[in-house]
């Protein structure tokens, strides 16, 4: 439950604010702790922003994780308690309801004596990702939290840069989906049926083509609420089944993989995601064959990310990382990526190679995107203006037949 306040602070100071507990003792208990001397307590009352976040997705934005990371670290590295620290964070989140929760959470759970890696996997407002945690839980024992903190914001903020350039580079090719969409479903349903009228009072048979269109536009004026639906509920049920049928997914995401242009930015995107995370980690004292599963269940792939089970699992065996991921029998992984994790592995410098091939195939990874845009754009223009010609020569096609006739 969240519970509401108002009193004054150690130093005298009045204060407002917010604190997550499990009852109302429990809560007076914690603000005791904090030395604040409340004069109001009371359970905080829904609101519609309190009813909305149940119909939204929990997973913690990667923005914000990348920025109180980063922010955390500077109050550490200056000297600041970590409870201060998330103190001053909840303050500066006051105006946003759900994050500010989610800093009260964090201190309930540092006020019963909890890691802040255990209070972040523990508090129920945002869903951590597994590699944010497992990196804390290693900083924490070695006792470099500010320093591993800073490098898991400057890591997000990379992976955050990457998609925003990718939205970015779809918003021309999405723009001319949308239009070409308007454009045809305009012609279908308001030029097309006036066009009819005037065929029907030549009184000659019509071309095939033309018959053709005009069933087609009568059909979709008559039913298109009903195929707008029907999409829909396609989509939802898609959607549910990628979420819920793991061989589904599998498919899917194979099928994906062998699309020549479209396979290879998937998989130089989770080859690069993959090496940051993984070097991350080993660098932070997390065992080898931990890391490589913690960053392994990151990927975006499940195919590619059964490979990488498979490999973990074959290092458990004995067996080294980039021969397991060799044999596996999932996909085929870019050979450069395999040779030069076995070059790491020999020379026992499996980190620093990890972090080279994160920002190779980073790189890789724009130039394959570019690639496929340049090819996108002309392919969807073509595709456009093959159909509104069909459309248009359909219609021309009576015109002419009558002219020549």
């Amino acid at each position: 439950m969240e519970f509401v306040y108002i009193g004054l602070n150690s130093d005298g100071l009045p204060l407002r604010g917010r604190v997550e507990s499990v009852s109302y003792d429990d809560a007076k208990k914690q603000l005791r702790a904090q030395g604040i001397a409340f004069s109001s307590l009371e359970i905080k009352r829904s609101s519609l922003a309190d009813f909305r976040d149940l119909f939204l997705s929990k997973a913690v934005p990667a923005s914000f994780l990348s920025r109180i990371s980063h922010d955390l670290a500077i109050y550490l590295r200056a000297g600041i308690p970590l409870k201060r620290a998330l103190l001053l964070q909840e303050q500066q989140y006051r105006s946003e309801p759900k994050n500010a929760r989610f800093f009260s959470a964090l201190i309930a759970l540092l006020d019963e004596g909890k890691s802040l890696s255990v209070a972040l996997e523990g508090q129920q407002i945002y869903s951590i990702p597994s590699f944010y945690l497992g990196t804390l839980r290693a900083s924490e024992d070695r006792g470099v939290l500010a320093a591993v903190l800073n490098e898991l914001a400057s890591y997000i903020q990379i992976g955050e840069q990457i998609r925003s350039q990718l939205k970015k580079a779809f918003i021309y090719p999405g723009f001319i989906v949308a239009v070409s969409i308007l454009t045809v479903a305009f012609m279908l349903t308001s030029v097309v049926p006036k066009l009819t009228a005037i065929f029907e009072t030549m009184g000659q048979e019509l071309p095939a083509l033309t018959r053709g269109v005009l069933a087609f536009s009568s059909f979709f004026a008559s039913y298109w609420l009903w195929i707008l639906v029907l999409i829909v509920i396609m989509v939802a049920v898609f959607s549910s089944a990628l979420q819920t049928r793991p061989e589904f997914r599998y498919r899917i995401d194979r099928m994906l993989l062998s699309i020549p242009v479209v396979g290879k930015i998937i998989q130089t995107s989770d080859l690069a995601r993959f090496s940051a995370i993984a070097s991350l980690l080993i660098r932070s004292g997390i065992p080898i064959v931990k890391a490589i599963s913690l960053a392994g269940g990151t990927l975006s792939s499940s195919v590619i990310k059964a490979q990488f089970a498979y490999g973990t699992e074959r290092i458990v065996e004995g067996g080294k990382l980039s021969f397991s991921l060799a044999s596996g029998e999932h996909l085929e992984l870019d050979e450069a990526f395999i040779g030069a994790l076995a070059v790491g592995e020999e020379t026992s410098e499996l980190p620093s190679m990890l972090e080279s091939l994160s920002e190779l195939y980073m790189v890789k990874n724009r130039e394959v995107i570019t690639l496929f845009l340049s090819l996108l754009e002309p392919m969807l223009i073509l595709v456009v203006g093959g159909i509104i010609g069909v459309i248009v020569t359909a219609m021309l096609l009576p015109i002419f037949s009558l002219s020549l006739g």
